[in-house]
């Protein structure tokens, strides 16, 4: 109990401190209510609004989401290269499992036609 107590009290300032900023922004709310505030504002251009009725097609999206999917699996490869040598074959194995597992999705996604710009 008393090794965990340091975790305790931090655990108990977190949400203390958020609490206590959630209480102060509803009891002392901003007071200044113009259109101009709620404007979008990048670096002072004007955003044209034009571009936000016009729909993107399903191709970006998908590109998009193979992105983040083939990221996010690549990531998982630095801590296992890291320690590999340490976790002995069975690692290593399932190593192979898991790159082949991505090389099917690549695959599958370069023959559908996925991977090509119109």
């Amino acid at each position: 109990m008393t090794s965990y107590l340091s975790i305790y009290v931090y655990f108990f300032l977190v949400i203390a401190i958020t609490l206590l900023v959630l209480g102060s922004s509803t009891l002392f709310p901003a007071r200044k209510k113009s259109p101009v505030k709620y404007m979008p504002y990048e670096s002072g251009i004007h955003t044209e609004t034009h571009l936000l009725k016009e729909r993107f097609t399903m191709h970006h999206y998908l590109v998009a989401l193979m992105f983040l999917v083939f990221d996010i699996e690549v990531i998982f490869l630095y801590p296992w290269a890291v320690i590999a040598k340490k976790m002995g074959p069975f690692a290593f194995f399932e190593m192979l499992f898991f790159l082949a597992a991505l090389m099917v999705g690549f695959i599958y996604a370069w023959r559908k036609g996925g991977l090509q710009w119109e």
